[in-house]
């Protein structure tokens, strides 16, 4: 059974991004290379799970990964990507295909509904408090901390952790199909 883990990049006040800013990181009020480059090796061969506002950002597949879009919208479609319309669906599907790790990558509401489900966390935090909308749900049920590496790059302070669930505390997905 392939581990489901989250990733994210996330301030100490949980900020993920802001909606209200429209500019190249899509409202993210960090530009770190190293994170983007820790994510890229993270999720490298893996299933990665992306709510569509995410994907917009980008507006292409993530390379070398099954890029799994989830959407409401019955109608969209993203070309070399797999679109789905609920996160038990995209979990199941990836499943299918994957024994290792499936990611989940944002955005807010995707992040919210899949921490029940999630094993692992892969956060990069910034230091400091940031302004902004978009949240990263509380993880307070994850307790084991498995890596923590702190850097400095741009002018943040920031750690890479990966922490997993304390024993006994994931849901499981209902069963699709």
């Amino acid at each position: 059974m392939p581990l489901i883990s989250l990733i994210a990049a996330i301030s100490e006040n949980r900020i993920l991004s802001d909606s209200t800013k429209e500019h190249i990181h899509g409202g993210i009020p960090w530009n770190i290379p190293s994170d983007e480059l820790y994510y890229r090796q993270k999720i490298r061969r893996h299933p990665v799970i992306i709510g569509r506002k995410s994907y917009s950002t980008f507006n292409k597949p993530i390379r070398n990964c099954t890029t799994i879009i989830l959407t409401r919208d019955p109608n969209f479609q993203a070309f070399g990507c797999v679109v789905l319309h609920s996160l038990p669906e995209a979990i199941a599907w990836a499943k299918m295909s994957e024994t290792e790790e499936i990611f989940i990558a944002g955005g807010g509401q995707i992040y919210t509904e899949a921490i029940k489900f999630a094993d692992r966390l892969y956060l990069t935090i910034i230091e400091g408090n940031f302004v902004g909308d978009i949240y990263f749900p509380e993880f307070a049920d994850f307790g084991k901390f498995i890596k923590e590496k702190k850097m400095q790059e741009n002018g943040f302070q920031f750690k890479f952790v990966e922490i997993e669930r304390r024993v006994n505390e994931v849901t499981s997905p209902p069963i699709i199909g």
